[in-house]
């Protein structure tokens, strides 16, 4: 999933009973990924209640380094071989 280009994107897929998610910099710079809610650990089943993580970003770019989340969700119907993503990516410069 592009989130921001030229900048960063996500790649998630689902597998079996879990979510592969890699974080990628598409900037010479590398953009730091810090994982805020730390989701549980748990194998994947399909429920009403939706899988989240959350990251925050940042890219030191000079003069003032980009900031910001990203958010991905995923909810799934693995009986039927359903999955279905929403991201979201709010980025900012820094103030100086």
């Amino acid at each position: 999933m592009l989130l921001a280009p030229g900048l960063l994107r996500l790649d998630a897929r689902p597998v079996q009973d879990t979510l592969q998610v890699m974080t990628r910099s598409l900037h010479e710079r590398l953009v730091r990924w810090d994982l805020v809610n730390e989701p549980v650990l748990r194998e994947y089943k399909s429920t009403d209640e939706p899988f989240r993580m959350t990251w925050a970003v940042e890219l030191p770019l000079e003069p003032r380094p980009i900031l910001g989340r990203v958010s991905l969700v995923m909810t799934a119907d693995l009986e039927h071989g359903l999955a279905h993503f929403v991201t979201q990516a709010v980025l900012r410069e820094a103030s100086a």
